[in-house]
């Protein structure tokens, strides 16, 4: 496994991001602004955790991964079908594979992840 030494850490609200910008097709409206760090991956690339970051905006997402994560702030909404997850601060949250979702970002978010897929990911 790629990863940081064993029992480093990373302060996470004041990580350095780079660019992931999301494809304009999946935008329904704002302007999100992604960014993100990958801090360890499998070999493999199956097993992937960072951190994303993302600006207001409002977007479709469907998972192609197994993802938990822990918000460190901001505020979004997420709908899954007849199901909606409001995520704060502090919140963890699961989200399988499979499904589809849209987001709401309401004010400046940041999540720490943990993305586990049968598949190689593109990180």
């Amino acid at each position: 496994m790629n990863a940081a030494p064993f029992g480093d850490k990373i302060n996470v609200p004041a990580a350095q991001l780079q660019s992931w910008p999301l494809p304009a097709e999946i935008v329904i409206s704002g302007r999100p602004d992604a960014s993100g760090c990958v801090l360890s991956k499998s070999d493999d690339v199956r097993v992937v955790r960072g951190i994303w970051d993302c600006t207001p905006g409002k977007f479709r997402w469907d998972w192609s991964y197994d993802e938990t994560i822990v918000v460190v702030s901001g505020r979004a909404t997420v709908e899954i079908g007849t199901k909606t997850v409001e995520l704060n601060p502090g919140d963890l949250a699961f989200f399988e594979r499979g499904q589809q979702s849209v987001w709401t970002i309401h004010e400046p978010f940041r999540k720490g992840f943990h993305a586990d897929s049968p598949e190689p990911m593109p990180f």
